[in-house]
């Protein structure tokens, strides 16, 4: 489905890498209709005027991506959209990450209806941000010109934390209080709703808390720095190879009180082109860590409450 709500963000750049400017001013910008990006989950889509093509000499329907074998399109309300699916080396795509986002860019080459010269480039990038926020695709419209690039943001990633009932990570226990006994074993599951297999998800931090928050200060560690606090009672079973990831941790009383207590996790997702398996040797110390800045905000599950009938 294709965004045309005028009023949605707008922004034209030629600098890509000025992003932090570009990312604070997006919201300062006039709307001009007929052209944009749009930077989809799962695909990306390009869309030009297509009486401002034929204005300026162009075929509206000529165009392709750095892989010429990408042509495909659709017109929609006096415009053309050229689509492509959001992974890298797909049609020519590139991906580049920094500490805080993850960026996809190409070229959209459009040929004059003659065929007589070289076809016109519009580079453009979606950016997408690493955060565990939901929100609808963002459409960003910019005012095409002939040279320049389209710069749009995307959707940040979705994640979800679940406590399981066995080893398998099968069954997932319903929302709301669970109540255990202690020494009981937790398994905990996350799951990164990306679209993009050159992505995986390390842990970096685990923690229980007494509160809901995840920046209480009283924290107790199962995973730390992206390792086991204690190996005897937190095993990271799944971590930096794939989109999801796994752990089990033995339950046992915090600070010795039967209160109820919370599971926080923050996480990051990797390029798997670089090192992304956490490498763990001896014992890790406790103490308060913060997340980097390509981390997730912290995700929480809870609260987990005692079962004092089998004390």
């Amino acid at each position: 489905m294709i965004a045309t709500d005028p009023s949605k963000h707008v922004f034209q750049v030629t600098d890509f890498g000025a992003l932090d400017e570009i990312l604070e001013t997006l919201e300062d910008n006039v709307c001009y209709g007929g052209s944009g990006l749009i930077c989809g989950q799962s695909q990306i889509q390009m869309g030009l005027n297509l009486f401002l093509l034929q204005s300026s000499g162009l075929n509206g329907s000529s165009g392709h991506l750095a892989d010429a074998r990408c042509s495909s399109f659709t017109e929609h309300n006096g415009s053309v959209w050229y689509q492509v699916e959001r992974q890298a080396d797909t049609c020519g795509n590139i991906l580049t990450t920094n500490n805080t986002h993850a960026i996809y860019s190409n070229n959209l080459f459009i040929y004059h209806a003659n065929y007589t010269s070289l076809p016109e480039r519009f580079p453009f990038s979606c950016v997408y941000p690493l955060e565990t926020e939901t929100s609808l695709d963002v459409a960003i419209r910019p005012n095409l010109e002939l040279e320049g690039g389209m710069i749009g943001v995307g959707s940040p990633t979705s994640v979800s934390m679940s406590l399981f009932q066995n080893s398998n990570y099968t069954e997932p226990y319903p929302a709301g209080p669970v109540t255990l006994p202690v020494g009981s074993a937790l398994y905990v599951g996350v799951s990164v709703g990306e679209t993009d297999p050159m992505f995986v998800v390390v842990l970096d931090d685990c923690y229980a808390t007494h509160s809901s928050s995840p920046d209480d200060l009283m924290r107790h560690f199962l995973i730390q720095n992206k390792c086991s606090t204690n190996r005897r009672q937190v095993t990271v079973v799944e971590s930096g190879s794939s989109l999801q990831a796994r752990f089990s941790a033995l339950l046992f009383l915090f600070h010795g009180e039967y209160r109820d207590i919370y599971l926080h996790c923050s996480l990051h997702l990797c390029d798997r082109r670089a090192s992304c398996s956490p490498v763990c040797s001896g014992r890790r110390r406790r103490s308060v860590s913060s997340p980097g800045p390509a981390s997730f905000k912290p995700i929480t599950i809870g609260p987990i409450t005692w079962d004092k009938l089998t004390v």
